[in-house]
């Protein structure tokens, strides 16, 4: 685990974890979440705009956050105590049953917390991209970070 002094304004961080994406999820996710007949059903999806199955957004989202948190990069996780929020996210490509995601984030800006000493704020620019290397998902997103593992907050 790494921590706001460990950080480096620029940064590029790229995770070993891959993700493919099966059909079942994806009608899984969108069954629940965003029932559109493209993430729900694979007949009617052939008619769409898409052509065939796509993953939702919610789903790109929640498998961008998977891949940052993989239990295979815990030498690459940055502690985050809280994200304060996301912003520009964008879907590029649409995302079909058995493609393989993976992911990578930049630092694009790093401070001290004013109200509490023992945090600093990062935003970081993430990119999600296939096997092919298409980016298909980017987002901005910044959180609060414990500033060594000495900070209260680090426990």
């Amino acid at each position: 685990m790494r921590y706001y002094d460990d950080i480096n304004l620029g940064e590029e961080v790229f995770f070993d974890e891959e993700y493919r994406v099966t059909e079942e999820e994806i009608i899984e996710v969108g069954t629940r979440w965003d029932p559109q007949p493209f993430h729900t059903d694979p007949v009617a999806a052939k008619e769409s705009m898409f052509g065939g199955l796509v993953a939702s957004s919610a789903h790109l989202f929640s498998i961008n956050s998977a891949i940052g948190n993989a239990e295979i990069d815990k030498d690459k996780l940055i502690a985050a105590v809280s994200a304060l929020g996301f912003n520009n996210l964008q879907w590029h490509a649409p995302v079909r049953p058995n493609d393989v995601l993976k992911s990578k984030f930049t630092v694009t800006a790093m401070r001290e917390s004013q109200s509490r000493p023992g945090l600093g704020i990062i935003t970081s620019a993430s990119e999600m991209y296939n096997q092919k290397g298409e980016t298909v998902f980017t987002l901005e997103c910044s959180y609060l970070s414990p500033k060594n593992s000495d900070s209260e907050y680090a426990k």
